[in-house]
């Protein structure tokens, strides 16, 4: 049992490097913020630490008030997360003359004519900076509370 818990932990550590390591890498960027790889770190997190989670009530008494504060956090960071990948992908899709249909599909507009490329995605830099220090926060709150 110790070797799975073990495999989580990596797996947590290996999330919160995509998460944090996204962050710092593009930090001073202004645009082409790459949020589907935050994404599947902050998916990472959430899986793992919950998993974790339920190890440690089967097999230790764990400090419910932290893991419940890290909870919370790394779930604001999925939300986030999310909503700005789905927010690029639909700039993206405008950008090459392409709109999101109701049924999730993906329509070609009339005339549209877009150049491949970095989408002017400026506006989801808050999104990228909230996203990215609370993860930073989480990694802090899992280092130094003990």
């Amino acid at each position: 049992m110790e070797l799975v818990y073990d495999l989580f932990v990596a797996a947590h550590l290996i999330g919160a490097s995509l998460l944090v390591g996204t962050f710092f890498v593009q930090l001073r960027a202004r645009l082409g913020f790459r949020f589907r790889l935050m994404f599947l770190g902050a998916s990472i997190q959430v899986v793992s630490g919950v998993v974790l989670y339920g190890l440690q009530i089967a097999f230790d008494d764990p400090n419910h008030m932290k893991l419940g504060i890290k909870s919370l956090i790394a779930l604001v960071v999925f939300v986030v997360t999310l909503v700005a990948a789905a927010r690029q992908q639909r700039l993206q899709a405008s950008r090459v003359g392409l709109v999101a249909t109701a049924d999730g599909g993906i329509a070609q507009v009339a005339g549209g004519q877009g150049v491949v490329g970095v989408v002017d995605d400026s506006r989801l830099k808050p999104l990228f900076h909230v996203a990215g220090g609370l993860a930073v926060v989480n990694l802090l709150i899992a280092a130094l509370w003990r």
